[in-house]
């Protein structure tokens, strides 16, 4: 037969809207739990007072992880058992943190990885240092061969292109730029001779002639774009130089490379019409289709 509790307070206690025996509070106090049969996000119904992310700080290089681990404990220093961690980073298009504080570098920069359990923070700090220069040689090769020399048959063919012509090779102007091309974590070689028409080639690795030299062209597989115009006060484009190419540059389309493109220019995120990119000297343009990784840096020949 049921017997009802008097309510004296004697037996039960009322705690988080529930009627509770005091005998099971009790037991749940010399447990160090603050509140028996909380639903809180932190596990284990204890509530986070504090919560601690190490290593606090970490140095590494481009392109390296570190693993960060975040402590939680209650308001009596007590560690919550499997709390609910919510990662974030600072600066998302320069390092990115998974859901068990795996931190994936990209770029040179100093952030600020956090850790929330229950509505309660700490943070690390991660420095990233830029990557060792690649240095690039005339004649060289950066990246895997899969596209054939020169330009293709719907880009230079000596006609001129986007108005820049196809000329003796006279310049007014010389200067150089560099063109990264990744696929989904792998580098992909640009191919030597585009913008030169006939080009003679030396070793399979080097264009040194040719019957015409567009303004903006390529001797080598190392990605140098060579811009030589005849003529003073021109700019020009990244756009350009893939239109003397014959291939495809658009925010989904690379040279036929399909996928979620992201560029960076000169170590940081570019984030308009890739078309759009003004060349400049010694300027570094990393285009990556697919899966985001550290762009590398090169050191360009001495004499360039």
């Amino acid at each position: 037969m049921w017997r009802s509790f008097p309510f004296s307070g004697a037996g039960l206690m009322h705690t988080n809207g529930s009627w509770i025996a005091r005998g099971v509070v009790a037991a749940c106090a010399a447990l160090g739990v603050a509140a028996c049969g909380s639903n809180s996000p932190t596990g284990g119904g204890q509530q986070a007072s504090s919560v601690t992310v190490t290593p606090p700080t970490s140095t590494v290089v481009a392109g390296d992880s570190v693993s960060l681990t975040a402590t939680a404990k209650d308001a009596q220093g007590n560690p919550i058992t499997n709390p609910s961690i919510t990662w974030t980073v600072s600066d998302t298009d320069a390092v990115s943190v998974s859901s068990t504080g795996l931190v994936n570098t990209l770029l040179a920069s100093t952030d600020t990885v956090t850790a929330t359990v229950g509505g309660v923070s700490g943070a690390a700090v991660v420095t990233v240092q830029p990557p060792t220069p690649i240095q690039l040689n005339e004649g060289g090769l950066v990246g895997a061969v899969t596209f054939p020399n020169g330009s293709t048959a719907s880009g230079g063919q000596g006609n001129p292109v986007d108005t820049i012509p196809c000329g003796t090779g006279a310049d007014a102007e010389h200067y150089h730029a560099h063109v990264s091309l990744i696929v989904n974590g792998q580098q992909i070689a640009l191919p030597l001779g585009v913008g030169i028409k006939d080009a003679f080639v030396e070793g399979d690795s080097l264009a040194i002639a040719g019957t015409c030299f567009y303004w903006l062209h390529s001797h080598d597989r190392t990605g140098i774009i060579h811009v030589e115009p005849s003529v003073t006060g021109h700019t020009f484009t990244l756009g350009e130089y893939f239109d003397i190419w014959g291939e495809p540059l658009t925010s989904g389309n690379v040279a036929g490379n399909q996928g979620a493109v992201t560029v960076y220019v000169d170590g940081a995120r570019y984030l308009g019409d890739p078309r759009a990119i003004v060349l400049a000297a010694h300027q570094q343009i990393t285009i990556e289709v697919g899966n985001r990784v550290a762009p590398p840096v090169f050191d360009f020949p001495p004499d360039y």
